[in-house]
């Protein structure tokens, strides 16, 4: 499964990462995982083998990914990612298995309907 899992840590753990359980964890020293984050400070994460970073002024502004959701929305099915792990949306809409995984398009609506 290719799955994008949220991460509501603090920065700069970056927004989530889009996991391949198909492929190994690590690569060397790093996760085999691309980094997904937005702001407007760009960086490469060296733990990880990619970083995909989406620049928004508005977005590091506001202090949230709603005004870049769409581009990442985009981005999340273009790299075949077919579900979405996000623990804390679980507990409060429907759509997520008993694990916490939407499937995407679910999980894009409830974003898109969040960004209003």
């Amino acid at each position: 499964m290719k799955y994008f899992s949220l991460d509501y840590r603090s920065p700069p753990s970056g927004m989530g990462q889009i996991v391949d359980t198909a492929q190994p964890k690590k690569i060397g020293d790093k996760y085999n995982m691309t980094l997904v984050d937005y702001g407007n400070d760009s960086q490469e994460d060296p733990h990880y083998v990619e970083t995909k970073y989406f620049f928004s002024n508005q977005a590091a502004q506001e202090g949230w990914s709603g005004p870049v959701m769409p581009e990442i929305i985009q981005y999340l099915r273009d790299q075949e990612v077919t579900h979405v792990y996000d623990g804390e949306l679980k507990y409060e809409f429907d759509g997520a298995d008993e694990n916490g995984y939407f499937p995407i398009d679910r999980w894009a609506e409830i974003m898109m309907q969040m960004c209003g």
